[in-house]
Parts: C-alpha cells; sequence; structure tokens
C-alpha cells in the first residue's frame, strides 16, 4: 500500500492538505453567496457552476411546464391591502409561529430536495444546517445522498424525512424504521409521485440523477464538465458519490438494491391512502401528507390519520396542467376549515410571496428551489444568504402591508382573482 506523504518528522501531509482545501472552498462560497442579492441571483450563479444536465434537473418541470409557469402567475395575481399609519418600528414585526408544534423562528422551511450531493458535496448537510442556523425545519428528501444519521447527527433542532416507497411497501417499512431510529420528529409521505413524469429537459441530455459513474455517462457530460472545472473538483474530492444511499441498503442478504430495481418496485407499489393505517402504528410523531392540490383530497387526508397537509404540485415537476399552488391552497383551507395545519409549496421567491400564502391561511410556506440554487451557487453559505433575504424580505413587507405579526395575517390583507 502507497503511504501518505510526510513532512520532515514523520507528520502526514493529508490532513494539512485537506485543511487547505476545505478552508480555500469556504473562502469562496462565502465570496460566492455574497453576491446573491435575490433567489435569481442564486439561480443564475447556480447555472454557472453546474454541468447543464444537473441545472435543469433542479430547474425544469414536466412536460410543456404549464405548471411550473402556473406557480408563479397564481402568486402575481393576488394583490395586497395595506394598512396605513398603523406600522410599529419598534419592536419588529414577529415572525415567530410554531408548526405541529415545533416552534420555528419564520414561516419558510426547507422542503425535500433530491441529489443534493451532486450540487455540493456537503449536500442535506449544508442544508440541514442552514436550517438550525435560520431557525427552521430542514425536510430529508429519500433521495438523499446521505444517510439518515449523517443528517440527523449534523441538525440541531428538529428534522423531518420526506417518504417515497423506494423498493416498495417493503423498502418503505425499512425507510420509516430507520427514519425513527435516526431521530427524526416528523414524517412527509409525498402522494403525487407514483411515476417519474416527462421531464423534457432532462431527457435532452440523456441523463438524469441518479447519476452513475461510468463511461457512458462520462462520454455524455464530457462537454459539460469540460467548463465546470469548479464543480468536477468538488465531485472528485468527494470520490463522486453521487447514489442514492437509501436505495443501496434496501437489498436482502448484504446485497445492495439497485436505484433501478427500488423505482420498478416503487412504480409497481405507489402509495395509497390505506397506507397511513400501518404508518400511524409505525410512527410516533406527526404525519404530513405531501402533494395535495384539491379539497376532496385534503379532506380524504385528514380522514386517513394525516396531521397536516402540504398543497403541491410537486413545483411543476408531475402532473403538468395543475394550476398554481396559491391557486390551490385557497381550495384547499376552505374545504378543511382550520381542521389541521396546512402548508404550501411551488414558485415562492421572495418575502411578499410568502406573506400572501400566510394570508390565505397556510401555516408555513416550504421551498425547494430556492435552497437548492444556493446550495449549487454557494454551498452552505448560499444556502443560509437565500434564506436571510427571505427572512429580511418577510419582514419588510409585513412592515409594509402594516401588519404586526405573521399570526395576524388574514384575508383581509389580500386582494383575490375575481375567477378565483
Amino acid at each position: 500500500m502507497r503511504s501518505s506523504p510526510r513532512k520532515p518528522g514523520g507528520v502526514s501531509c493529508a490532513p494539512m492538505a485537506e485543511s487547505l482545501w476545505n478552508q480555500y472552498r469556504k473562502l469562496v462560497q462565502e465570496r460566492t453567496a455574497e453576491r446573491i442579492g435575490t433567489v435569481a441571483d442564486a439561480r443564475r450563479l447556480a447555472s454557472r457552476r453546474l454541468p447543464r444536465a444537473l441545472f435543469d434537473y433542479i430547474d425544469g418541470g414536466a412536460s410543456a411546464e404549464l405548471t411550473l409557469g402556473a406557480n408563479l402567475a397564481a402568486i402575481e395575481a393576488v394583490q395586497f391591502r395595506p394598512r396605513m399609519g398603523v406600522t410599529m418600528g419598534v419592536p419588529a414585526p414577529e415572525l415567530r409561529t410554531s408548526v405541529l408544534g415545533f416552534p420555528v423562528d419564520m414561516p419558510i422551511l426547507l422542503s425535500p430536495v433530491g441529489y443534493t450531493r451532486t450540487m455540493d458535496p456537503l449536500g442535506d448537510i449544508a442544508g440541514v444546517r442552514a436550517a438550525d442556523k435560520a431557525g427552521t425545519i430542514f425536510t430529508l428528501s429519500s433521495m438523499s445522498g446521505h444517510t439518515m444519521t449523517e443528517v440527523t447527527a449534523a441538525a440541531a433542532r428538529p428534522a423531518w424525512f420526506q417518504l417515497y416507497f423506494l423498493g416498495g411497501r417493503v423498502g418503505a417499512e425499512k425507510l420509516v424504521a430507520r427514519a425513527l431510529q435516526a431521530g427524526f420528529s416528523g414524517l412527509v409521505l409525498t402522494l403525487d409521485t407514483q411515476i417519474t413524469s416527462n421531464r423534457e429537459r432532462e431527457l435532452r441530455h440523456r441523463i438524469s440523477p441518479p447519476i452513475k459513474v461510468d463511461l457512458p455517462t462520462m462520454r455524455k457530460m464530457a462537454m459539460q464538465v469540460a467548463i465546470r472545472p469548479g464543480w468536477l473538483a468538488g465531485i472528485a474530492h468527494d470520490r463522486f458519490q453521487l447514489s442514492i444511499i437509501n436505495t443501496e441498503t434496501l437489498g436482502v442478504a448484504g446485497q445492495p438494491m439497485s436505484s433501478e430495481e427500488a423505482f420498478r418496485r416503487w412504480v409497481e407499489s405507489p402509495v395509497r391512502w390505506e397506507d397511513f393505517t400501518w404508518l400511524r402504528e409505525q410512527w410516533r410523531g406527526p404525519i404530513l401528507a405531501k402533494g395535495i392540490v384539491t379539497g376532496d383530497d385534503a379532506r380524504r387526508a385528514i380522514d386517513s390519520g394525516a396531521d397536516a397537509v402540504i398543497v403541491s404540485n410537486h413545483g411543476g415537476r408531475q402532473l403538468d396542467s395543475l394550476p398554481g399552488s396559491l391557486r390551490s391552497l385557497v381550495e384547499v383551507v376552505d374545504a378543511i376549515g382550520g381542521e389541521v395545519e396546512v402548508l404550501v409549496d411551488g414558485g415562492f421567491r421572495r418575502g411578499p410571496d410568502v406573506v400572501k400564502a400566510l394570508a390565505l391561511g397556510a401555516r408555513a410556506v416550504m421551498v425547494g428551489r430556492p435552497w437548492a440554487y444556493g446550495l449549487a451557487a454557494a454551498g452552505q453559505p448560499g444556502i443560509e444568504r437565500v434564506l436571510e433575504l427571505l427572512r429580511e424580505d418577510l419582514d419588510r413587507t409585513l412592515r409594509l402591508l402594516g401588519c404586526a405579526s405573521v399570526a395576524g395575517l388574514d384575508r383581509s390583507y389580500v386582494r383575490l382573482p375575481q375567477d378565483w
């Protein structure tokens, strides 16, 4: 075996080289994060750093991307009705609230995002650390490149686990048991991914996550990677750990399960309402039903045992031609009448966007692409910067609106389109 280089006196140079690399990487990321003034800036910087195939995975939607556009259009369609002469300069507006009993410093949570280790080697570990620093909740995707225990070990606050039926029902039971053992506080059951959608941007590249480190993949990505040396250096330093760690641990007799096999069993055995029965028996904490876009399904989720619902069209990445999430939120809130807490995601990029959702009855907003852009652009400092900007924008909007707290928001602060 080849020994590590040593300095005079027998001291290994490897730890020093690792330390220098980490210091250099942190410095570059912090300087890049300083250039982020909006989520759009983070998106632009992410597009410059990532190979095009990976950026399109984050940025793209399903089919013609009609739902992707509808999310943004729905937010733009809602207008404000401010109160003048009532804003207090001191104290500042109260941004703190709670979600399912978990206190948060602002009503903005991090949605699950898959394959984050392809965006930055720290991936979900960077995500949970940034969420902790912002005083909010992080949700780990089943499609993570990090183990559950790695993420909870890095967490200083409660974190949630998002469940896909990788490996079918049997695989899902294993994942739930491991999430419970790892110490996750909430379980997010995603209902809208019975099969992967037709994501045309990804199909054009003939490659999408999970990325295999093999000759065909190298050939397809060669030109993209050649002009992204910074990304390649980081991934190489991480030893090209690009797989979904959860699928590998679902095999039997010590044999890893391939992602293809895990996905096949998932499609054969998608989530159904009756699955809430065994989930409730196995899981001690709250269960959230994610992917709800109609009032009827919101009521069905509650009847099945969900403690909260997340209004979501998967960021426009699954079924195309759905209404924007904010419009679906109105239907869901009206249907359940405050019986359980309602969260929402899909298209939220600024503080005013969040305020509109809260005024329409959401307990909190979840963001996916914004933190993924921040991660891809500048690692953990990039996520921290995005969350800081959202917090500042939230505070600013409440002051301009004349509302003293997020708890005080209601529909009297917004004007809805007549056709809603």
